[in-house]
């Protein structure tokens, strides 16, 4: 078994190294592919809109490439207009940033700048008592004197450096036109690639995929758009020069996650440094960029990215930090949409669940795991807020059934096939059982349940065997007082007396609790006495979490007289309210019904 586990892991570990050896290898080549891949992730609505207004596939693919390239070229233009006015009125600023520097040299002066020079002092005199090494006599000294570069030197230093990303736009835009003219048809031989059999779960993953990353690239487009535009109207009130420009650069930058932002702050921040002689502005303009984006972090992504792009924050960060290692800027760019595609991959693919499970937004736990975790911890503080976080979203009635009875399903569980000793499993239990005893407590005394403390009981919960059970017996009296159905916990050793009292005042059921592994003995020895004492009292029988054999358990409570079968505590809850409004006799010896609840 551990060597059948061993050998995917390895292959999957070795499919991975091969693959980032691959990508790294190959980046000139992936790059421009990844970046057109996004691009047409980010335009493809635009077509499918277009051609929802009539306009047929090449009309539309055209249309929203110009309208691409207008919003570059016309960004880039206000940029290097920009950036042309900045270059002209650099030199008025000289005087400032001179004063500025001095200033700051008077502040550091008798502490950092006396330090610095106590260093300079200390490496002269090493300097000084340190051997001469010079060149012995006689040797004359050379100089290589570089001849004057030709014509075809120059245009390739000015040029070269050109060429690479020249090369990759070009690519970039004619991959982008291709994928938009045959995004249908590249569809179905991916669908045919990853395997026509699963060709629901491969469209609804590509369907995810692109609706995240198209939504992630949209939402991230809105808001960049109206950062730049707040920036530039809150530096333009400033008096900052060429706030235009800084507008645009912030629209951009914002692209690239965590740093793209302060990157494009710190240029006006300079800017705003050597233009005013005061510290003022530099200051308001760091307070510019920082309220705007907290604004963005608290208000319109939240309001944007309602429907989330399924990656957690810190898998964000990881897989920004990775793909910067990987492909560098252009790997930053492109972390978020790629991670994306991969935790869909995650959530479709059984072979890559893990990326889901690492990189996903959503629990790596189950509730009733979670909180099992924390109780093999001991740390009581933690489960008891686990179930207060889910009881504000469920009924207390659901919360048996997603956290409680599971978690003591997995502990009855681990107990019987030794990983468990008796004394933790004791120390788990007291655990949950102060929990719920407060909670029995807390409802049969509140202003609003009051009067049921001192009802006969209408339910009788009693535990089949021992403390795990009594548990969920408890539990399921609260649950039932809680909807306000007069309910007691009956202790075994008087079991038969307080059915006898029972049935003088009233009792319309009893409810046996039992936890899996071994249930159904105990249950149905408690069943039986039950069943000596009244013949036509309702008995359920809460198998709790039991999914599988229930029919021959049927059978083996069906001779002891057992009228219903639950699995389920909100099932039984119910079925317990449909009885207390049925009327006349309930039939006890047919075969018991199984129910498993929902």
């Amino acid at each position: 078994m551990n060597n059948s586990q061993a050998r995917p892991s390895g292959t999957v570990l070795l499919t991975v190294i091969v693959v980032v050896a691959v990508l790294r290898l190959a980046q000139d080549l992936f790059v421009p592919l990844a970046l057109a891949v996004l691009l047409t992730f980010l335009l493809s609505p635009i077509v499918a809109r277009l051609q929802h207004w009539h306009f047929n596939r090449p009309i539309a693919v055209v249309v929203s490439l110009c309208l691409a390239l207008a919003l570059i070229i016309g960004v880039g233009d206000v940029i290097f207009g920009q950036f042309s006015d900045l270059a002209h009125q650099l030199p008025q600023y000289e005087l400032h940033l001179r004063e500025h520097i001095a200033h700051l040299r008077g502040v550091l002066r008798g502490g950092i700048t006396d330090s610095l020079d106590a260093v300079d002092r200390l490496a002269a005199q090493i300097e000084r008592l340190s051997p001469v090494t010079g060149l012995p006599a006689g040797v004359q000294k050379v100089e290589i004197v570089q001849p004057r570069a030709s014509l075809v030197e120059i245009a390739k230093d000015v040029v070269g450096p050109l060429v690479k990303p020249l090369g990759w736009a070009l690519a970039v835009m004619v991959l982008v036109a291709f994928m938009l003219l045959r995004l249908p048809d590249l569809r179905e031989r991916l669908i045919r690639l990853l395997g026509p059999r699963n060709l629901q779960a491969t469209t609804a993953a590509l369907d995810d995929a692109a609706a995240r990353v198209s939504r992630y690239l949209l939402s991230q487009l809105l808001i960049n758009s109206m950062t730049g535009l707040w920036v530039g109207i809150g530096l333009a009130l400033l008096n900052v020069p060429n706030p235009g420009l800084w507008g645009a650069i912030t629209l951009v930058l914002r692209f690239i996650p965590y740093v793209g932002i302060w990157t494009a702050g710190a240029m006006p921040f300079a800017l705003s440094f050597a233009a005013f002689n005061d510290w003022m502005h530099p200051l308001v303009v760091l307070g510019i960029y920082g309220s705007v984006e907290l604004f963005n972090y608290a208000v319109l992504e939240p309001w944007l990215y309602a429907a989330r792009t399924g990656v957690s924050p810190v898998a964000l960060l990881l897989a920004a930090a990775f793909w910067t290692w990987l492909w560098g800027l252009a790997g930053l760019l492109l972390s978020v949409p790629i991670t994306v595609c991969l935790v869909v991959m995650g959530k479709y693919v059984p072979q890559l669940e893990f990326l889901e499970v690492l990189l996903g937004d959503e629990p790596a736990l189950e509730p009733y795991q979670q909180f099992y975790q924390r109780l093999l911890t001991s740390n009581r503080d933690e489960a008891d807020t686990l179930l207060e976080e889910a009881m504000r979203e469920h009924s207390l009635r659901e919360l048996c059934d997603i956290a409680i009875v599971p978690a003591l399903r997995l502990l009855e569980a681990d107990f019987a096939r030794g990983a468990l000793k008796p004394a933790r499993r004791r120390a788990v239990l007291d655990q949950i059982q102060q929990w719920v005893d407060e909670l029995f407590e807390g409802l049969q005394h509140s202003d609003a349940r009051g009067a049921l403390s001192w009802q006969p009981p209408a339910v009788l919960c009693v535990a089949a065997e021992d403390q795990a059970d009594g548990i969920v017996a408890t539990l399921l009296a609260s649950v039932l007082i809680n909807r306000g159905i007069s309910a007691r916990v009956a202790p075994l050793e008087r079991l038969e007396e307080e059915v006898e009292t029972g049935l003088a005042s009233g009792l319309q059921a009893v409810v046996v609790s039992a936890l899996p592994p071994e249930a159904v003995p105990p249950a149905r020895a408690v069943v039986k006495r039950i069943r000596a004492r009244a013949q036509s009292l309702p008995i359920i029988v809460g198998l709790w979490g039991l999914d599988h054999d229930l029919d021959r358990a049927g059978h083996r409570l069906e001779s002891a007289g057992v009228s219903l079968i639950e699995t389920r505590a909100a099932a039984c809850v119910e079925e317990i309210e449909r009885l207390r409004h049925t009327p006349g006799p309930t039939r006890t010896q047919e075969p018991p019904e199984v129910v498993h609840g929902s």
